[in-house]
């Protein structure tokens, strides 16, 4: 008689110990689940993409970016942010890209653009400054801009992806000028003296090097890089 008590009470202790298991295993399916389509459905953030498809609804709101001295003058610059909201199949996107600059003189309160349209994404800049050849601080002789123009791959994007230009401002942001166009990499640039810029890129597959005068902004000695050697 016990002894069928004994068994009757470890039947209903494993019964319930299995609906407990039963219980804890469908809450964890429903809390991932949840996380799940939380995860698939919720806003996803990136940088330097601008949507160009015209047949997607896209909400797009403007901002200004942090101030930013240039060192050795009266300039700063500020990045004009564009912002873009658009539906990406099950989830929405958004996207922050640099569109253009706004160059202030603050001794006299004078402003300029950089450019007269929006409709770019400037993908990197670099202060060309002094000190890269020189061990004490210098003031900056020019600005280089890497700037995406046109949706080179059809993606209906503006990315890194595409064929970019390359372009110098003064520190002011006034002369700006392209010195090269169709970029597939831009792979770096270095001052090695006060006037003449070092810049290694690649073009259709293929690496150059060339030299640019920061006086007129011309390109000059441009040559191919040597090939890799086989094994």
């Amino acid at each position: 008689m016990n002894e069928n008590r004994f068994f009757r009470f470890v039947w209903r202790f494993n019964g319930i110990i299995l609906m407990v298991a039963g219980v804890l295993s469908i809450f964890a399916l429903v809390i991932g689940g949840y996380s799940f389509i939380r995860n698939i459905t919720r806003e996803r953030g990136t940088r330097n993409i601008v949507n160009v498809q015209g047949d997607a609804p896209i909400e797009e709101k403007w901002q200004l970016g942090n101030m930013s001295p240039i060192e050795g003058g009266p300039y700063v610059m500020i990045p004009l942010y564009s912002d873009q909201r658009y539906a990406q199949s099950y989830y929405s996107k958004s996207s922050s890209s640099a569109r253009n600059y706004l160059f202030i003189n603050s001794q006299n309160n004078k402003k300029h653009w950089l450019f007269d349209t929006n409709q770019y994404l400037i993908a990197d800049i670099s202060m060309l400054s002094e000190q890269e050849y020189r061990t004490e601080k210098r003031k900056i002789r020019a600005i280089l801009y890497r700037v995406v123009k046109r949706d080179t791959n059809g993606d209906k994007r503006l990315t890194n992806d595409d064929l970019q230009d390359i372009g110098l401002s003064r520190p002011s942001g006034k002369g700006y000028k392209e010195i090269l166009n169709g970029i597939d990499v831009f792979i770096g640039q270095r001052l090695i003296d006060e006037d003449t810029l070092l810049i290694v890129y690649q073009r259709k597959g293929v690496g150059y090097s060339a030299n640019v005068t920061l006086s007129d902004f011309r390109l000059l000695n441009e040559s191919e890089l040597p090939k890799v050697p086989r094994s």
